[in-house]
Protein backbone atom coordinates (compact mmCIF):
# COMPACT_ATOMS: atom_id res chain seq x y z
CA UNK A 1 0.00 0.00 0.00
CA UNK A 2 1.23 3.66 -1.00
CA UNK A 3 1.73 6.06 1.90
CA UNK A 4 0.12 9.09 1.42
CA UNK A 5 2.48 12.27 0.78
CA UNK A 6 3.26 14.37 3.74
CA UNK A 7 2.66 18.30 4.17
CA UNK A 8 6.49 18.43 4.44
CA UNK A 9 6.72 16.84 1.05
CA UNK A 10 4.37 19.17 -0.16
CA UNK A 11 5.81 21.73 1.18
CA UNK A 12 9.60 20.94 0.17
CA UNK A 13 8.29 20.20 -3.89
CA UNK A 14 6.56 24.00 -3.71
CA UNK A 15 9.88 25.50 -2.58
CA UNK A 16 11.90 23.99 -4.83
CA UNK A 17 9.95 25.34 -7.57
CA UNK A 18 10.00 28.80 -5.67
CA UNK A 19 13.47 29.15 -6.51
CA UNK A 20 13.53 27.36 -10.17
CA UNK A 21 10.71 30.79 -11.26
CA UNK A 22 12.57 33.01 -8.84
CA UNK A 23 15.39 32.94 -11.48
CA UNK A 24 13.37 32.03 -14.72
CA UNK A 25 11.19 35.02 -14.43
CA UNK A 26 13.58 37.64 -13.75
CA UNK A 27 15.76 36.63 -16.71
CA UNK A 28 12.84 36.34 -18.76
CA UNK A 29 11.38 39.96 -18.27
CA UNK A 30 14.48 41.49 -17.45
CA UNK A 31 16.96 40.27 -19.85
CA UNK A 32 15.91 42.05 -22.76
CA UNK A 33 15.67 45.32 -21.18
CA UNK A 34 19.17 44.99 -20.01
CA UNK A 35 20.19 44.66 -22.89
CA UNK A 36 18.75 46.98 -24.91
CA UNK A 37 19.36 49.74 -22.25
CA UNK A 38 22.53 49.16 -19.99
CA UNK A 39 24.11 47.61 -23.01
CA UNK A 40 22.91 48.67 -25.89
CA UNK A 41 22.53 45.23 -27.98
CA UNK A 42 19.94 45.49 -30.53
CA UNK A 43 16.54 43.67 -30.57
CA UNK A 44 17.93 41.71 -33.59
CA UNK A 45 21.10 40.18 -31.92
CA UNK A 46 19.37 39.70 -28.07
CA UNK A 47 17.01 37.45 -30.14
CA UNK A 48 19.70 35.60 -32.48
CA UNK A 49 21.50 34.91 -28.70
CA UNK A 50 18.25 33.88 -27.48
CA UNK A 51 17.94 31.43 -30.55
CA UNK A 52 21.30 30.14 -30.07
CA UNK A 53 21.05 29.08 -27.08
CA UNK A 54 17.35 26.95 -27.60
CA UNK A 55 19.47 25.78 -30.69
CA UNK A 56 21.94 24.22 -27.67
CA UNK A 57 18.94 23.08 -25.58
CA UNK A 58 17.97 21.20 -28.81
CA UNK A 59 20.84 18.95 -27.99
CA UNK A 60 21.52 19.36 -24.16
CA UNK A 61 17.81 18.59 -22.93
CA UNK A 62 17.62 15.37 -24.23
CA UNK A 63 20.92 14.17 -23.69
CA UNK A 64 20.09 15.24 -19.97
CA UNK A 65 16.67 13.04 -19.79
CA UNK A 66 17.92 10.12 -21.19
CA UNK A 67 21.32 10.02 -18.81
CA UNK A 68 19.03 10.81 -15.91
CA UNK A 69 16.43 8.26 -17.14
CA UNK A 70 19.65 5.36 -17.09
CA UNK A 71 20.72 6.75 -13.94
CA UNK A 72 20.68 4.00 -11.18
CA UNK A 73 19.13 5.37 -7.91
CA UNK A 74 21.31 5.99 -5.15
CA UNK A 75 20.65 5.97 -0.98
CA UNK A 76 19.25 9.68 -1.91
CA UNK A 77 17.17 8.62 -4.51
CA UNK A 78 17.63 9.12 -8.53
CA UNK A 79 16.48 12.56 -8.89
CA UNK A 80 16.60 14.42 -5.45
CA UNK A 81 20.47 14.97 -5.64
CA UNK A 82 19.99 17.08 -8.86
CA UNK A 83 18.34 19.61 -6.53
CA UNK A 84 21.66 20.47 -4.73
CA UNK A 85 23.69 19.65 -7.93
CA UNK A 86 21.96 21.87 -10.28
CA UNK A 87 20.53 24.06 -8.21
CA UNK A 88 23.84 25.69 -6.48
CA UNK A 89 25.51 26.20 -9.87
CA UNK A 90 22.42 27.68 -11.37
CA UNK A 91 21.83 30.16 -8.55
CA UNK A 92 25.38 31.52 -9.27
CA UNK A 93 24.80 31.89 -12.99
CA UNK A 94 21.80 34.50 -12.76
CA UNK A 95 24.42 36.93 -11.02
CA UNK A 96 27.30 36.80 -13.60
CA UNK A 97 24.60 37.27 -16.43
CA UNK A 98 23.78 40.67 -15.08
CA UNK A 99 27.30 41.59 -14.02
CA UNK A 100 28.62 44.00 -16.82
CA UNK A 101 32.29 44.21 -16.52
CA UNK A 102 33.11 46.45 -19.22
CA UNK A 103 31.92 49.42 -21.47
CA UNK A 104 32.90 47.48 -24.82
CA UNK A 105 30.04 46.14 -26.77
CA UNK A 106 31.42 43.42 -28.18
CA UNK A 107 32.44 42.06 -24.79
CA UNK A 108 29.41 42.65 -22.97
CA UNK A 109 27.62 40.48 -26.10
CA UNK A 110 29.58 37.62 -25.80
CA UNK A 111 29.72 37.70 -21.67
CA UNK A 112 25.80 37.44 -21.78
CA UNK A 113 25.47 35.42 -25.04
CA UNK A 114 28.10 32.48 -23.01
CA UNK A 115 26.52 33.23 -19.26
CA UNK A 116 23.23 32.60 -20.84
CA UNK A 117 23.53 29.80 -22.48
CA UNK A 118 25.29 27.95 -19.39
CA UNK A 119 22.24 29.30 -17.20
CA UNK A 120 20.22 27.65 -19.66
CA UNK A 121 22.01 24.31 -19.43
CA UNK A 122 22.09 24.34 -15.52
CA UNK A 123 18.51 24.98 -15.73
CA UNK A 124 18.10 21.93 -17.85
CA UNK A 125 19.96 20.11 -15.00
CA UNK A 126 17.94 20.78 -12.26
CA UNK A 127 14.46 21.13 -14.18
CA UNK A 128 14.09 17.70 -15.74
CA UNK A 129 15.29 15.72 -12.13
CA UNK A 130 12.58 18.03 -10.28
CA UNK A 131 9.93 17.51 -12.55
CA UNK A 132 10.66 13.59 -12.90
CA UNK A 133 10.48 13.86 -9.03
CA UNK A 134 6.39 14.13 -9.27
CA UNK A 135 6.27 10.87 -10.52
CA UNK A 136 8.19 9.16 -7.97
CA UNK A 137 6.94 10.74 -5.18
CA UNK A 138 3.72 9.19 -6.10
CA UNK A 139 0.90 7.29 -8.13
CA UNK A 140 -2.10 8.74 -6.60
CA UNK A 141 -3.99 11.43 -9.52
CA UNK A 142 -5.32 13.40 -6.82
CA UNK A 143 -1.43 13.98 -5.44
CA UNK A 144 0.02 14.01 -8.43
CA UNK A 145 -2.40 17.25 -9.25
CA UNK A 146 -1.96 18.61 -5.69
CA UNK A 147 2.03 18.51 -6.59
CA UNK A 148 1.20 20.10 -9.68
CA UNK A 149 -0.95 23.01 -7.91
CA UNK A 150 2.06 23.00 -5.46
CA UNK A 151 4.42 23.44 -8.07
CA UNK A 152 1.98 26.57 -9.68
CA UNK A 153 1.88 27.98 -6.09
CA UNK A 154 5.73 27.83 -5.69
CA UNK A 155 5.92 29.52 -9.29
CA UNK A 156 3.58 32.07 -8.61
CA UNK A 157 5.74 33.09 -5.13
CA UNK A 158 8.95 33.12 -7.40
CA UNK A 159 7.77 35.88 -9.72
CA UNK A 160 7.40 37.87 -6.45
CA UNK A 161 10.67 39.43 -7.57
CA UNK A 162 9.51 40.49 -10.59
CA UNK A 163 6.14 41.97 -9.00
CA UNK A 164 9.36 44.71 -7.00
CA UNK A 165 11.43 44.76 -10.01
CA UNK A 166 8.90 48.00 -10.86
CA UNK A 167 9.83 49.48 -7.99
CA UNK A 168 12.95 49.04 -6.73
CA UNK A 169 15.34 48.25 -10.41
CA UNK A 170 13.23 49.97 -12.65
CA UNK A 171 13.54 53.79 -10.80
CA UNK A 172 16.51 55.02 -13.01
CA UNK A 173 16.34 57.77 -15.98
CA UNK A 174 14.67 61.04 -16.54
CA UNK A 175 11.26 59.89 -15.54
CA UNK A 176 12.07 57.31 -12.91
CA UNK A 177 10.96 54.64 -15.56
CA UNK A 178 14.39 53.27 -16.40
CA UNK A 179 16.62 50.54 -15.50
CA UNK A 180 19.02 50.75 -12.33
CA UNK A 181 21.74 48.23 -13.51
CA UNK A 182 23.24 48.65 -10.01
CA UNK A 183 20.19 47.61 -8.05
CA UNK A 184 19.81 44.88 -10.16
CA UNK A 185 23.07 42.95 -9.58
CA UNK A 186 22.18 43.14 -5.86
CA UNK A 187 17.95 42.06 -6.36
CA UNK A 188 20.51 39.20 -8.40
CA UNK A 189 22.76 38.19 -5.59
CA UNK A 190 19.62 37.89 -2.64
CA UNK A 191 17.77 35.93 -5.27
CA UNK A 192 20.60 33.65 -5.48
CA UNK A 193 21.63 33.24 -1.81
CA UNK A 194 17.50 32.46 -1.14
CA UNK A 195 17.52 30.06 -4.33
CA UNK A 196 20.13 27.82 -2.67
CA UNK A 197 17.91 28.04 1.06
CA UNK A 198 15.04 26.18 -0.97
CA UNK A 199 16.83 24.06 -2.96
CA UNK A 200 18.74 22.40 0.26
CA UNK A 201 14.85 22.55 2.32
CA UNK A 202 13.56 21.46 -0.87
CA UNK A 203 16.09 18.18 -1.05
CA UNK A 204 15.46 17.38 2.95
CA UNK A 205 11.98 17.36 2.82
CA UNK A 206 10.81 15.65 -0.42
CA UNK A 207 10.60 11.90 -0.38
CA UNK A 208 10.97 9.47 -3.69
CA UNK A 209 8.46 6.65 -2.96
CA UNK A 210 8.28 4.70 -5.91
CA UNK A 211 10.58 3.40 -8.54
CA UNK A 212 9.00 2.06 -11.79
CA UNK A 213 12.18 0.50 -13.37
CA UNK A 214 10.75 -0.11 -16.65
CA UNK A 215 11.53 -3.66 -16.11
CA UNK A 216 15.02 -3.33 -16.23
CA UNK A 217 15.15 -1.64 -19.89
CA UNK A 218 17.47 0.99 -20.87
CA UNK A 219 16.23 4.01 -22.43
CA UNK A 220 17.37 4.76 -26.11
CA UNK A 221 16.99 7.72 -27.62
CA UNK A 222 15.58 7.28 -31.05
CA UNK A 223 13.29 4.57 -30.28
CA UNK A 224 11.66 6.68 -27.07
CA UNK A 225 11.63 9.33 -29.78
CA UNK A 226 9.75 7.98 -32.92
CA UNK A 227 7.48 6.45 -30.15
CA UNK A 228 6.64 9.94 -28.66
CA UNK A 229 6.14 11.42 -31.79
CA UNK A 230 3.16 8.98 -32.97
CA UNK A 231 1.27 9.49 -29.30
CA UNK A 232 -1.30 12.29 -30.20
CA UNK A 233 -1.72 12.97 -26.34
CA UNK A 234 1.65 13.64 -25.60
CA UNK A 235 2.49 15.84 -28.34
CA UNK A 236 -0.48 17.71 -28.35
CA UNK A 237 0.18 18.66 -24.92
CA UNK A 238 4.04 19.21 -25.28
CA UNK A 239 3.05 21.90 -28.29
CA UNK A 240 0.36 23.02 -25.40
CA UNK A 241 2.66 23.73 -23.09
CA UNK A 242 4.87 25.02 -25.36
CA UNK A 243 2.53 28.03 -26.62
CA UNK A 244 1.56 28.33 -22.63
CA UNK A 245 5.23 29.58 -21.76
CA UNK A 246 5.52 31.42 -24.87
CA UNK A 247 2.59 33.35 -23.93
CA UNK A 248 3.54 34.12 -20.65
CA UNK A 249 7.09 35.39 -21.32
CA UNK A 250 6.45 36.83 -24.42
CA UNK A 251 3.76 39.49 -22.49
CA UNK A 252 6.04 39.98 -19.29
CA UNK A 253 8.89 40.93 -21.82
CA UNK A 254 6.70 43.39 -23.97
CA UNK A 255 4.50 44.99 -21.06
CA UNK A 256 7.91 45.64 -19.75
CA UNK A 257 8.64 48.29 -22.99
CA UNK A 258 4.55 48.61 -23.27
CA UNK A 259 4.00 50.47 -19.62
CA UNK A 260 7.45 51.88 -19.59
CA UNK A 261 6.83 53.85 -22.70
CA UNK A 262 2.85 53.01 -23.81
CA UNK A 263 1.77 53.96 -20.33
CA UNK A 264 4.53 55.69 -18.71
CA UNK A 265 3.92 54.25 -15.81
CA UNK A 266 6.82 51.12 -15.23
CA UNK A 267 5.43 50.86 -11.29
CA UNK A 268 1.79 49.89 -12.92
CA UNK A 269 3.22 46.55 -13.98
CA UNK A 270 3.17 45.42 -10.23
CA UNK A 271 -0.22 45.99 -10.49
CA UNK A 272 -0.62 44.16 -13.39
CA UNK A 273 1.89 41.06 -12.14
CA UNK A 274 -0.71 40.57 -8.96
CA UNK A 275 -3.88 41.11 -11.23
CA UNK A 276 -2.55 38.49 -13.89
CA UNK A 277 -2.03 36.05 -11.47
CA UNK A 278 -5.38 36.42 -9.01
CA UNK A 279 -7.47 34.27 -11.14
CA UNK A 280 -5.22 31.96 -10.38
CA UNK A 281 -4.91 31.80 -6.91
CA UNK A 282 -8.83 31.68 -6.57
CA UNK A 283 -8.96 28.93 -8.29
CA UNK A 284 -6.62 27.00 -6.04
CA UNK A 285 -9.11 25.72 -3.66
CA UNK A 286 -11.58 24.54 -6.16
CA UNK A 287 -9.01 22.07 -8.95
CA UNK A 288 -9.08 19.22 -7.45
CA UNK A 289 -12.99 19.39 -6.69
CA UNK A 290 -13.64 21.00 -10.83
CA UNK A 291 -10.96 17.82 -12.09
CA UNK A 292 -13.34 15.46 -10.38
CA UNK A 293 -16.53 16.64 -11.82
CA UNK A 294 -15.59 17.81 -15.32
CA UNK A 295 -12.40 16.54 -16.19
CA UNK A 296 -8.97 18.65 -16.83
CA UNK A 297 -9.46 18.95 -20.35
CA UNK A 298 -12.99 19.74 -20.40
CA UNK A 299 -12.18 22.63 -18.14
CA UNK A 300 -9.74 23.70 -20.15
CA UNK A 301 -12.02 23.90 -23.68
CA UNK A 302 -13.93 26.62 -21.69
CA UNK A 303 -11.29 28.68 -19.78
CA UNK A 304 -8.87 28.77 -23.19
CA UNK A 305 -12.10 30.37 -25.23
CA UNK A 306 -12.38 32.92 -22.78
CA UNK A 307 -8.46 33.80 -22.96
CA UNK A 308 -8.68 33.95 -26.55
CA UNK A 309 -12.15 36.17 -26.26
CA UNK A 310 -10.17 38.84 -24.10
CA UNK A 311 -6.95 38.87 -26.06
CA UNK A 312 -8.95 39.64 -28.88
CA UNK A 313 -10.48 42.28 -27.32
CA UNK A 314 -7.68 43.89 -26.14
CA UNK A 315 -6.00 43.91 -29.73
CA UNK A 316 -8.70 45.03 -31.45
CA UNK A 317 -9.87 47.88 -28.87
CA UNK A 318 -6.43 49.30 -28.86
CA UNK A 319 -6.59 51.10 -25.42
CA UNK A 320 -5.56 54.53 -25.33
CA UNK A 321 -1.97 55.39 -23.50
CA UNK A 322 -4.45 57.31 -20.70
CA UNK A 323 -6.58 54.35 -20.03
CA UNK A 324 -4.59 51.86 -18.36
CA UNK A 325 -7.15 50.47 -15.89
CA UNK A 326 -9.17 48.86 -19.09
CA UNK A 327 -6.50 47.31 -20.62
CA UNK A 328 -5.70 45.45 -16.77
CA UNK A 329 -8.97 44.54 -16.65
CA UNK A 330 -8.77 42.46 -20.01
CA UNK A 331 -5.56 41.01 -18.63
CA UNK A 332 -7.54 39.95 -16.07
CA UNK A 333 -9.80 37.75 -17.62
CA UNK A 334 -7.09 36.56 -20.32
CA UNK A 335 -5.15 34.88 -17.61
CA UNK A 336 -8.63 33.82 -15.72
CA UNK A 337 -8.70 31.85 -19.14
CA UNK A 338 -5.52 30.26 -18.76
CA UNK A 339 -5.22 29.99 -14.87
CA UNK A 340 -6.72 26.44 -14.57
CA UNK A 341 -4.11 25.25 -17.30
CA UNK A 342 -0.94 26.89 -15.68
CA UNK A 343 -2.30 25.41 -12.67
CA UNK A 344 -2.83 21.70 -13.91
CA UNK A 345 0.19 21.91 -16.45
CA UNK A 346 2.31 19.89 -14.68
CA UNK A 347 -0.15 17.32 -13.97
CA UNK A 348 -1.49 17.24 -17.32
CA UNK A 349 2.48 16.50 -18.02
CA UNK A 350 2.35 13.68 -16.09
CA UNK A 351 -1.01 12.32 -17.90
CA UNK A 352 0.84 12.63 -21.17
CA UNK A 353 3.64 10.60 -19.53
CA UNK A 354 1.47 8.10 -17.96
CA UNK A 355 0.01 8.02 -21.94
CA UNK A 356 2.91 7.06 -23.06
CA UNK A 357 3.79 3.87 -20.97
CA UNK A 358 0.03 2.88 -21.43
CA UNK A 359 0.54 3.04 -24.99
CA UNK A 360 4.03 1.59 -24.86
CA UNK A 361 4.21 -0.40 -21.85
CA UNK A 362 7.54 1.55 -21.05
CA UNK A 363 7.77 4.03 -18.03
CA UNK A 364 10.34 6.50 -18.94
CA UNK A 365 9.44 9.59 -17.09
CA UNK A 366 12.90 11.47 -17.21
CA UNK A 367 13.34 10.81 -20.77
CA UNK A 368 9.85 11.89 -21.62
CA UNK A 369 9.71 14.87 -19.60
CA UNK A 370 13.01 15.83 -20.98
CA UNK A 371 11.07 15.97 -24.46
CA UNK A 372 8.50 18.17 -23.33
CA UNK A 373 10.73 20.22 -21.13
CA UNK A 374 12.34 21.35 -24.64
CA UNK A 375 9.10 21.63 -25.97
CA UNK A 376 8.71 24.49 -23.48
CA UNK A 377 12.23 25.52 -24.41
CA UNK A 378 10.56 26.06 -27.72
CA UNK A 379 8.00 28.25 -26.69
CA UNK A 380 10.77 30.48 -24.92
CA UNK A 381 12.08 30.68 -28.53
CA UNK A 382 8.87 32.11 -29.74
CA UNK A 383 8.76 34.53 -26.77
CA UNK A 384 12.38 35.41 -27.72
CA UNK A 385 11.08 36.91 -30.95
CA UNK A 386 9.76 39.96 -28.08
CA UNK A 387 12.75 42.05 -28.59
CA UNK A 388 13.26 41.55 -32.06
CA UNK A 389 9.65 42.77 -32.76
CA UNK A 390 10.08 45.92 -30.43
CA UNK A 391 13.06 46.79 -32.80
CA UNK A 392 10.74 46.13 -35.67
CA UNK A 393 8.38 48.46 -34.33
CA UNK A 394 10.87 51.31 -34.09
CA UNK A 395 11.61 51.14 -30.39
CA UNK A 396 15.17 53.49 -30.19
CA UNK A 397 16.95 52.40 -27.21
CA UNK A 398 19.01 55.77 -26.95
CA UNK A 399 16.25 57.11 -25.76
CA UNK A 400 15.75 55.28 -23.11
CA UNK A 401 16.08 57.28 -19.42
CA UNK A 402 15.80 60.63 -21.72
CA UNK A 403 12.07 61.52 -21.34
CA UNK A 404 11.70 62.08 -24.59
CA UNK A 405 9.15 60.02 -25.96
CA UNK A 406 9.48 56.98 -28.94
CA UNK A 407 6.70 58.50 -30.60
CA UNK A 408 3.15 57.89 -31.69
CA UNK A 409 3.68 55.75 -34.30
CA UNK A 410 6.12 53.74 -32.94
CA UNK A 411 4.53 53.46 -29.25
CA UNK A 412 1.47 52.41 -31.37
CA UNK A 413 3.04 49.69 -33.29
CA UNK A 414 4.60 48.60 -30.04
CA UNK A 415 1.20 47.94 -28.62
CA UNK A 416 -0.17 46.11 -31.68
CA UNK A 417 2.82 43.39 -31.55
CA UNK A 418 2.10 43.18 -27.72
CA UNK A 419 -1.17 42.42 -27.96
CA UNK A 420 -1.30 40.53 -31.90
CA UNK A 421 0.89 37.84 -31.27
CA UNK A 422 -0.48 36.42 -27.80
CA UNK A 423 -4.44 36.62 -29.72
CA UNK A 424 -2.94 34.11 -32.32
CA UNK A 425 -1.35 32.03 -29.80
CA UNK A 426 -4.46 31.44 -27.87
CA UNK A 427 -6.52 30.81 -31.11
CA UNK A 428 -3.72 28.01 -31.74
CA UNK A 429 -3.85 26.71 -28.38
CA UNK A 430 -7.63 26.24 -28.19
CA UNK A 431 -7.44 24.52 -31.18
CA UNK A 432 -4.99 22.07 -29.59
CA UNK A 433 -7.00 21.62 -27.00
CA UNK A 434 -9.63 20.76 -28.59
CA UNK A 435 -8.64 17.70 -30.14
CA UNK A 436 -5.95 16.57 -27.29
CA UNK A 437 -7.48 12.90 -26.21
CA UNK A 438 -7.05 12.84 -23.03
CA UNK A 439 -10.70 13.47 -21.69
CA UNK A 440 -12.03 12.36 -18.07
CA UNK A 441 -13.12 9.11 -19.72
CA UNK A 442 -9.93 8.10 -21.04
CA UNK A 443 -8.15 9.42 -18.34
CA UNK A 444 -9.56 7.44 -15.66
CA UNK A 445 -9.49 4.14 -17.34
CA UNK A 446 -5.88 4.64 -18.30
CA UNK A 447 -5.15 5.10 -14.69
CA UNK A 448 -7.16 2.11 -13.85
CA UNK A 449 -5.19 -0.53 -16.35
CA UNK A 450 -1.76 1.75 -15.51
CA UNK A 451 -2.40 0.78 -11.53
CA UNK A 452 -2.81 -2.94 -12.42
CA UNK A 453 0.18 -3.33 -14.96
CA UNK A 454 2.41 -1.24 -12.49
CA UNK A 455 2.03 -4.10 -9.59
CA UNK A 456 4.13 -6.38 -11.29
CA UNK A 457 7.02 -4.19 -11.09
CA UNK A 458 7.15 -1.02 -8.74
CA UNK A 459 8.61 -0.89 -5.61
CA UNK A 460 7.79 1.32 -2.75
CA UNK A 461 10.11 2.98 -0.67
CA UNK A 462 8.96 3.39 2.78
Amino acid sequence: MENKLSVKNYVGYTLCDIANNSAFSVISAYLAIYCSDIIGISGATITAIMMAARVWDAINDPIMGFLVQNKKPSKNGKYRPFLLIGGFPLALSIILIFLKLSDSLTFNTVWVAVTYIIYGMLYTVLLVPYGSLASVMTTKDSERSTLSVCRSIGGGIGTLPTLLFPIFVMNAGENGNQMNSRNLVFAMVIIAVLMMVFYTLGYKLTTERVIIDGKGEKTHIFSTLKSLIKNKAFVTMSIIGCLLIAIQQYTSTVNLYLFKDYFENSAINTVYMIISYAPMVIMIPFANMMIKKFGKKEICVVSVSISVIASFLTFILHIGQDNVWAFIILAFFINAGIGFLTLEIWSMAADIIDHQEWVSGKREEAANYAVFTFMRKIGQTIAALAPWFVSLAGYDSDKAGTGISQGEQVLNSMYNIATAVPFVLFVIMLILVIIYPLNKKTTQLMHSELEKSRSEYKVEIV
